[in-house]
């Protein structure tokens, strides 16, 4: 099993901001946000990572929470999320894995109801 390792602030707003994710506060005595809009077709999505990091700006103790990943709707509801990150030394190809393992659902999920959509149509 791999060892936990802290993750300040500044490191997971760089690595965030690289990916396009606005990280942020959502109120003083929560946890630390990002966001990116997901854009498809006529659709929007909200990819929301709860990083785990404090307000006093660094990751939460060991076994006391992990980072996780998961997708909104365009009128705010929740569609679906990826299992937890690990704090690890690999917590950062964990957050793009599961960052593209949502992206490649919606993809999917988008080309399933298109073809619905064009067979409805054809009746």
């Amino acid at each position: 099993m791999s060892k936990y390792v802290e993750i300040k602030l500044e490191e997971m707003s760089e690595f965030l901001s690289s990916l396009n994710f606005i990280l942020h506060k959502r109120d003083p005595k929560t946890e630390w946000v990002a966001n990116k809009i997901f854009e498809l077709k006529n659709n929007s999505y909200l990819i929301r990572i709860y990083t785990s990091i404090n307000p006093e700006e660094r990751s939460r103790g060991v076994g006391t929470d992990a980072i996780r990943v998961g997708v909104f709707s365009s009128n705010g509801e929740w569609i679906f999320g990826t299992k937890r990150v690990n704090r690890t030394k690999n917590w950062k190809k964990s957050i793009e894995s599961r960052i593209k393992e949502i992206e490649t659902r919606l993809i999917e999920q988008n080309a399933k109801t298109d073809e619905i959509i064009r067979n409805i149509k054809q009746i």
